[in-house]
């Protein structure tokens, strides 16, 4: 327990020192909302919601486990309802999105009998990333029931700062554009999108354009609640 707490005090040390937050949310207990829009009409088609339920302190960085949901406008569940989902931040911040694990966890919500395969994916988000970085492409393999679907996210390019005000406030962001493309039997989506990332915080805006760069939707950060019983931001291993 004293190594674990020890190694815990070590990691947040250096991050404070070196002045590089994650672009995610690492306090335990806290919940983000948002509302997706579509462009041309404003109308609300989807609502999302991320709970961070532990941080735990490893050998490799911060290990962040948070719960994702996601709604139709009228409340219905999406993609099976509540899926578990973990996250790493290296001890210099840089962060390491599981892109194969979100996938997976939401199709063993619906195909729970089925059984699901998907390859390791990351996506990495720099602590330091600055304009006119080019960021790692990743590919994810994910096979249900022999079938074979695979997802692309390239052309990955940080574009821009930016200051933009949220329901949830007013933040200064990071700009991150990235292609993504999905090749399944009969089902071939080509987009871009455009997150604006916080440090400390995570996504605040999710805009999606079709393959010409049409605004399609956005998604925006509509509140961040904080859960008053939590003591301690980690619970070390």
């Amino acid at each position: 327990m004293k190594k674990g707490i020890l190694l815990l005090v070590v990691l947040f040390s250096t991050l404070s020192l070196l002045g590089q937050e994650p672009y995610f949310c690492t306090r335990t207990g806290t919940r983000l909302y948002y509302e997706r829009y579509k462009a041309r009409s404003n109308k609300l088609v989807q609502t999302t919601s991320f709970e961070i339920e532990s941080n735990q302190a490893t050998a490799e960085g911060q290990v962040i486990q948070y719960a994702v949901s996601m709604a139709k406008a009228n409340g219905s569940p999406l993609y099976g309802g509540r899926a578990i989902q973990t996250t790493l931040i290296a001890p210099n911040g840089d962060l390491q999105l599981n892109f194969g694990e979100t996938l997976k966890g939401f199709l063993q919500n619906m195909l729970s009998r089925a059984k699901v395969e998907v390859t390791e994916a990351y996506a990495l988000l720099p602590a330091d990333m600055q304009p006119g970085d080019t960021l790692p492409d990743t590919h994810c393999t994910v096979t249900v029931a022999g079938l074979h679907v695979y997802f692309h996210l390239t052309e990955r390019s940080v574009l821009r700062k930016e200051t933009i005000t949220v329901p949830a406030g007013t933040f200064e962001c990071m700009v991150v554009r990235e292609h993504k493309e999905e090749d399944a039997p009969f089902h071939h989506p080509d987009n871009w999108q455009d997150n604006y990332y916080v440090p400390g915080l995570g996504y605040v805006r999710h805009d999606r354009y079709d393959k010409n760069l049409r605004l399609q939707d956005s998604e925006v950060l509509i509140r961040i609640e904080a859960s008053p019983s939590i003591a301690s931001d980690s619970q070390p291993l």
